[in-house]
């Protein structure tokens, strides 16, 4: 009965939230007198000329771009109190963002989520994120300070004819401020129940009138969360970090130089299967320290054409318990952009990635070993595309493939295609096929190791012994390839009038050579009354996964704007029923409802509602429902003054806790996302 009466009381409030969203909220109020650019008040014709350049490596405006892109302005991130990029990204349509414990995300599009989505590349300026031990993202080591983040531009669907393997269901690009922008002093802090404290500083200042230097730092903890028998979890989350910008240009010259250095530390909890449930064993602290230099040269020739040169060297030491990675990374790029005639657009590029680390195993409870403790790895790549336009401001065809080399595996030869109708100003429909490749990892080809054992229920009898428990262990394949991506994707994005458009976009991707565990024959293992069983890794496995997604921005005054997201999926596999690694976390409907009213020209309300159905557990043992849930974050804003700003944000009000994904496979504690508020100032001086 009082399960019933929370979830009639949940819906009312969800229900209150929706009408709050709605009509009649209040009367209109001027616009916000803040002196800066902000999304809201530009019309939704400005809005679809914004350019973008994650999908051609060049500025094009987001009215003419034949693919599904979204662009999170910064602006769009202070006003949703978003406190971290994963945070951040939910504000995009098709992108879906479960945290496991208050220092640990899942991020996908298109599904594939998980731990590590292997087939989502981020990037920051250009940097990948991507990691190659585990084919994935480590979040809670790349926490990028929002007040840095200028746009954050979101392509779903593939983008490996231009950015290369792993750009498979998308990618995230992470667009840092100008330190022209960023001249005087800004301060930013917060405190709360779940962040505890966060405090960020930058200043930049004129070298020049044409060059600019800003210098920042920023260092942030987060509270740990609870688990769902109401302890207390070890989900802490430490950063620390500094880094500075120098951006200038001369004539038809732009350079650029950024660099960064930053040390994180994370807490979490391995669990023990015991007949009495999964028991806390081994408290550890994932850390990572990080340091890069990225420097950019751009320069435009008198005959038009374009030449950019972007180079980085990373060094990171990581420490994930299960692995230590020291690793080098130095890559450079070419490219050029040119006009060949008044209807084609040719931009082709190459560039070399050069990686040497070296892997060690985990802690002593939690073996594992690498055949290869030290590697180098070169990858060379080559890409072209060209842009023509067959009907001027009607019809236009993109061709694009990339070919990448690495010296240890085949070459992966990614084709794009893409047709853009624009039948007036205001409407344009287009269709994509590509093909997309994720290589294999470091991990997936030379790790091995051993899960904890879990108990037997009944234990088992096996050459006339008794065993109580099974150990599960893994070995990488040496001779793991790629796995491939065949998309069609199509799109109509409109602007019904000045206060209203939508986007539609639908997709149909199949999958080959997916990477599949095959279960070996059991056999006694070295202790006494402990099975073994071999996991051995292959890529034998295929998907089908087809979708809708739908957006909608509406406008109805000057100061009022709402923005609402539907995706639907649905994943099918060749030979495997039930859940798997590759529908963990990843919801079949997700959807988004966004309202910012300015209710005075000192005055900012904002409510955001989130809503994610149902998922399964795939290694948990028994087998475990995350249930659908509904979240609501609200923000209020007070602009004090000319230099202060004041907000309060409240995160996750519909419920005290709740649960939204759970960590697989690895045995870590299961814990849930609580309610949270923090307040936060912002000075600029």
């Amino acid at each position: 009965m009082l399960q019933s009466q929370f979830m009639r009381l949940k819906a009312s409030l969800i229900a209150a939230s929706l009408a709050a969203m709605l009509p009649g909220l209040a009367p209109a109020a001027a616009p916000s007198a803040t002196g800066e650019t902000d999304l809201f008040d530009l019309s939704l014709e400005e809005l679809m000329e914004i350019e973008v350049s994650s999908v051609s490596k060049r500025a094009q405006p987001l009215s003419r771009t034949p693919a599904a892109v979204h662009v999170i302005s910064a602006e769009q991130i202070r006003r949703s109190g978003a406190a971290s990029i994963p945070e951040a990204l939910r504000l995009a349509p098709g992108v879906h963002v479960a945290r496991f414990s208050n220092n640990r995300w899942s991020v996908s599009i298109r599904g594939f989520g998980g731990r590590f989505a292997s087939k989502l590349l981020v990037l920051q300026d250009g940097r990948s994120l991507y990691s190659p031990l585990f084919s994935g993202v480590f979040w809670e080591f790349n926490d990028i300070p929002l007040e840095l983040v200028e746009r954050i531009e979101i392509v779903r669907g593939p983008g490996a004819s231009l950015w290369g393997a792993n750009a498979v269901n998308g990618v995230i690009n992470i667009i840092t401020r100008n330190a022209a922008s960023a001249q005087g002093t800004q301060i930013s802090a917060a405190v709360g129940s779940e962040l505890h404290g966060s405090l960020f500083a930058s200043h930049g200042l004129a070298l020049s009138e044409t060059t600019h230097l800003e210098v920042h730092a920023k260092s942030q903890y987060v509270e740990p969360s609870s688990t769902p028998e109401d302890g207390s979890a070890r989900d802490f989350w430490r950063t620390r970090q500094a880094g500075f910008r120098l951006d200038g240009k001369a004539g038809g010259d732009r350079f650029r130089v950024q660099g960064s250095v930053r040390d994180s530390v994370t807490g979490e909890h391995f669990m023990l299967p015991t007949p009495q449930g999964r028991q806390p064993f081994l408290p550890v602290n994932p850390a990572n320290e990080l340091a890069y230099l990225l420097g950019r040269w751009d320069h435009v020739a008198d005959s038009g054409i374009t030449h950019s040169v972007q180079a980085y060297v990373e060094r990171s030491d990581m420490d994930i318990v299960i692995a230590r990675e020291r690793r080098t990374t130095f890559d450079i790029e070419y490219q050029q952009q040119q006009g060949l005639g008044e209807r084609v657009d040719l931009i082709w590029g190459a560039g070399w990635r050069h990686k040497r680390d070296e892997v060690v195993g985990g802690a002593p409870r939690f073996p594992s070993q690498f055949t290869s403790p030290r590697d180098r790895n070169d990858l060379f790549n080559l890409f072209a595309q060209g842009e023509f336009e067959l009907v001027p401001e009607r019809w236009a065809l993109t061709l694009g493939a990339r070919i990448d080399r690495p010296d240890d595996a085949r070459l992966a030869f990614q084709p794009n295609a893409r047709i853009l109708f624009t039948p007036d100003a205001t409407h344009s429909l287009w269709a994509s096929a590509a093909r997309a490749v994720r290589a294999g990892s470091r991990g997936e080809r030379t790790v091995s190791g051993q899960l904890s054992a879990r108990p037997l229920q009944p234990p088992l009898t096996f050459d006339s012994k008794t065993y109580t428990a099974i150990a599960t262990r893994i070995a990488g394949n040496p001779d793991f390839g790629h796995e491939y991506l065949d998309a069609l994707d199509l799109g109509w994005r409109a602007s019904w009038s000045p206060q209203l458009s939508t986007e539609l976009a639908a997709y149909h991707y199949r999958y080959d050579d997916l990477r599949q565990a095959h279960r070996g024959a059991i056999t006694p293992g070295p202790v006494p009354s402990v099975l073994i069983q071999p996991l051995t890794l292959d890529s034998t496995e295929r998907a089908r996964v087809s979708g809708v997604e739908l957006s909608a921005q509406w406008r109805p005054t000057d100061a009022w704007d709402l923005a609402a997201s539907l995706s639907m999926s649905r994943m099918s596999h060749v030979s495997v029923d039930g859940p798997t690694e590759f529908t963990e976390g990843t919801p079949e409907r997700i959807f988004t409802l966004r309202t910012g009213y300015t209710i005075s020209p000192t005055l900012q309300w904002d409510a955001w509602l989130r809503h994610a159905s149902a998922t399964q557990t795939y290694a948990f043992r028994p087998a475990r429902r995350v249930d659908p849930y509904w979240t609501l974050d609200m923000r209020l804003g007070w602009k004090a003054s000319r230099e202060l700003e004041l907000s309060i944000v409240g995160q996750n009000l519909l419920d005290s806790r709740h649960l939204e994904a759970i960590n697989e496979p690895l045995p870590s504690m299961i814990n849930e996302v609580e309610r949270g508020v923090y307040l936060r100032a912002d000075w600029r001086l």
